[in-house]
């Protein structure tokens, strides 16, 4: 029985021409290479925003060091603890 699925096609979002999606992975492949111990998902990421942002902008990013701060929808893991209970009436501390 043969049926006619349609061939997956990746998305393009941006639009790229063949020639813009080769170049697209030739460089997202050099930037897995280059940083072994960044997702390659981030490498495609990164490389979407720097190509679709103009440049002045990318370079007054770089520049004023905005990058180095913290993105306003970073939350810090993890909390305070303002009481603690000892459920084991033998617990001893480490005392190092």
């Amino acid at each position: 029985m043969e049926t006619d699925l349609p061939k997956y096609e990746k998305p393009n979002p941006y639009n790229y021409t063949k020639v813009q999606l080769a170049k697209r992975t030739q460089d997202i492949k050099a930037m897995i290479r280059d940083f072994p111990t960044v997702q390659p998902m981030w490498c495609e990421w990164l490389y979407d925003v720097i190509e679709n942002t103009p440049k002045d902008e990318v370079e007054a990013i770089i520049n004023e060091g905005r990058w180095e701060v913290p993105s306003k929808f970073a939350k810090a893991p993890g909390g305070i603890l303002n009481t603690v209970e000892v459920l084991n009436e033998d617990f001893t501390p480490y005392e190092g």
